[in-house]
């Protein structure tokens, strides 16, 4: 897992453990909406940054192998001068 699900993980974890210890009852109260809420956001925005971090990481192994590649190139090119 990585780090960021596994925050993401804990933190949705964490809130559940807070709502059962608070005990049983008919509706929530506004707090404990507010904090799953809060953490249904968070949440949220943790996978959305995992997403972006996601795509960065595909471009620039993307780059990386092109200019591998152009450095290979370059590199049989001088061997071949030589």
């Amino acid at each position: 897992m990585s780090r960021v699900s596994k925050i993401v993980s804990i933190g949705v974890f964490s809130a559940l453990i807070a709502c059962a210890g608070v005990g049983c009852t008919k509706k929530p109260s506004q707090e404990e909406v507010s904090k799953l809420e809060d953490a249904r956001v968070a949440a949220e925005s943790a996978e959305r940054k995992l997403s972006e971090l996601r795509q960065e990481r595909m471009q620039l192994e993307q780059e990386l192998q092109g200019k591998q590649s152009d450095f290979n190139a370059k590199q049989q090119e001088f061997n071949d001068l030589q």
